[in-house]
């Protein structure tokens, strides 16, 4: 008989997420820690330096094409919480999503493809890896 916790169970079939925005741990809006179904791997970045990084106001966004590693963290989640994710990340209507190679292995990660073609957001500047600050 096994008497694991239901929540083990639920945990068995994860999806890897790379969160570099409002989803990462201490967000007070929409922070991973704040979701049942997601449990922190730890902190991370892309390993290719071919991204960039916008700042959209209250919110970042990853644009497919640039020069720059993205720093963020990886969170393992739940089929329910991945499913959410995409409704928060308007995915695949706003957001697009990829599996990326990060330091804590291959994540999933939304970017918004076309994002560089928009008005007012401001690039994330820098040499080597970028990070999104709230300015909140």
């Amino acid at each position: 008989m096994d008497n694991r916790d239901p929540w083990f169970e639920a945990m068995d079939n994860t999806t890897p997420v790379f969160v570099y925005g409002t989803l990462m741990k201490g967000n007070s809006t929409r922070g991973l820690n704040m979701f049942p179904g997601a449990k922190f791997k730890g902190t991370a970045q892309t390993k290719k330096s071919s991204y960039s990084l916008y700042d959209l106001g209250s919110f970042p966004a990853v644009g497919p094409k640039g020069r720059n590693s993205i720093q963020g963290e990886v969170w393992e989640v739940d089929d329910e919480t991945f499913r959410q994710l995409d409704r928060i990340e308007g995915y695949p209507e706003f957001y697009s999503r990829q599996q990326v190679d990060t330091t804590q292995g291959k994540a999933w990660m939304y970017y918004i493809p076309d994002i560089a073609e928009y008005d007012s957001v401001y690039q994330i500047k820098g040499d080597g890896t970028v990070a999104w600050q709230a300015s909140y």
